[in-house]
């Protein structure tokens, strides 16, 4: 995608008019997803918590 300047200085991506697959989609949004990225970082800070008990 390439990079365009908006009149406020800010650069963007401006879209490649490409579609993007169900599987995609729904991984981008998660990639963006606060929730989604909170419960992710506690699933793996309980994994390792659960690994250096066996320890």
């Amino acid at each position: 995608m390439p990079d365009t300047e908006r009149t406020d200085g800010e650069k963007r991506e401006e879209p490649s008019g490409a579609t993007l697959s169900v599987e995609e989609w729904i991984e981008l949004m998660n990639k963006h997803d606060p929730l989604e990225q909170y419960a992710k970082k506690r699933k793996e800070k309980r994994r390792e918590e659960r690994d250096c008990d066996y320890m």
